[in-house]
């Protein structure tokens, strides 16, 4: 019985062992990547897909309802303005509680 506690505990930690070589050698792997600038024709048609120009209207009213609730229920004071920023083009938008004329 000795015996198979050992054996289990032997294969726990070469498990163990050889798992942490894993992480490691992956972590190691994923510093090559780099950060570049988008080409600008990909970024022009990535700014295709928000539709027109000045059209994220779907985007801000979605924030700006968010930011009345948490006016009102006292998270942010009653001024407070955020920072939306495109999931598709990259635009960054202001956002306040009462609409722009």
């Amino acid at each position: 019985m000795l015996t198979r506690r050992s054996l289990n505990r032997r294969n726990l930690l070469s498990t163990a062992l050889a798992g942490s070589a894993a992480f490691l050698a992956g972590a190691t792997a994923a510093r090559a990547f780099s950060v570049e600038p988008m080409p600008h024709d990909v970024a022009a048609a990535y700014a295709l897909g928000c539709g027109n120009a000045g059209g994220h209207g779907q985007l801000m009213q979605t924030a700006q309802t968010t930011l009345r609730h948490d006016i009102a229920s006292g998270l942010k004071p009653p001024g407070a303005q955020e920072i939306v920023i495109c999931p598709i083009c990259g635009c960054r938008m202001v956002v306040s509680a009462t609409p722009s004329l």
